[in-house]
């Protein structure tokens, strides 16, 4: 596993929630902070930074985000949007996000696929509310969440970019790596209703 994670976050609700999620990327985007720090205070109130203000503890990261460090990537709008982090995917973040989005539409569905920069691991998760029963032992809504992850082994690694058929073969390999994210989302879409974990009993 290298060290970067890419994250493509699609959030799925109503339009009181795209407007929720496209102005907290808009805080990070347009800040003028660190990207780790901006990122961090978008999103979250609580935010630990170091001495000079300039950095975020990596003990609240690894806490509330998952990773030592997540930024802000790329913007698509409408709930659409990327992000990097240090080694794995920031699964606390996805948690909260949907614990954000949650109150304002109790159908909001997450999805998720990340590729670490080496292709170890490729995965995905779906994110959204499901059934459960409360300390009273009564049904409530909460949120749930399945994951899915495999490797891909990047055939143009042992191969000069000038090679013939260095093109062809980086262009079939991205849409296999395409192909087999959709894939896993869709097996994540369709074991969460019936097997999805509590967040705070998935450990992935």
């Amino acid at each position: 596993m290298a060290n970067h994670l890419k994250s493509f976050i699609e959030v799925k609700g109503n339009e009181e929630v795209l407007k929720l999620v496209d102005s907290l990327v808009d805080k990070v985007n347009y800040s003028n902070e660190d990207a780790i720090v901006a990122f961090a205070k978008a999103f979250y109130d609580d935010v630990a930074l170091g001495e000079n203000g300039r950095s975020v503890m990596n003990e609240w990261s690894y806490e509330n985000l998952g990773p030592k460090w997540t930024q802000l990537c790329d913007v698509q709008g409408k709930g659409m949007f990327s992000i990097e982090s240090a080694w794995y995917p920031p699964k606390q973040f996805f948690f909260h996000l949907f614990n954000l989005c949650f109150p304002l539409d109790n159908n909001v569905v997450i999805e998720v696929k990340y590729e670490d920069e080496g292709f170890d691991p490729v995965g995905a998760m779906a994110l959204k509310a499901g059934m459960t029963e409360d300390e009273n032992e009564e049904l409530v809504l909460a949120g749930h969440v399945w994951g899915e992850e495999t490797v891909l082994e990047d055939p143009t690694v042992d191969m000069d970019w000038e090679d013939e058929d260095y093109d062809q073969t980086q262009m079939e390999f991205y849409e296999t790596l395409a192909e087999t994210q959709d894939k896993l989302l869709t097996e994540c879409l369709r074991l969460v209703d019936s097997d999805g974990m509590l967040f705070d009993q998935y450990d992935r």
